[in-house]
């Protein structure tokens, strides 16, 4: 849509690029990557949030740091995800 709307490309021509230019291993990985962050994403914020205690100033605390774990999880998983896949060939 967005491409239809600010570049003037139909989605079928869309598609047909990104088909040319994504394979389908790598768009299979992907969708199978994104309910992995998602779940780690999840246990991370829940077990900051048992965390919590007394104050609001303890949930600031909180949510800060399982944003900041949750991101450094993401990216080191997915670094160790890419180096995989690459030594597999995929």
């Amino acid at each position: 849509m967005v491409c239809a709307l600010s570049l003037d490309i139909s989605p079928a021509m869309f598609l047909s690029l990104l088909h040319s230019d994504i394979g389908v291993k790598h768009f299979l990985l992907g969708l199978v990557k994104a309910p992995i962050f998602a779940f780690l994403i999840a246990a991370i914020g829940c077990l900051e949030g048992f965390k919590v205690s007394g104050s609001a100033e303890s949930v600031g605390a909180h949510t800060t740091s399982s944003v900041v774990q949750s991101i450094f999880v993401v990216i080191v998983i997915d670094a160790v995800a890419a180096l995989f896949f690459m030594e597999m060939g995929w």
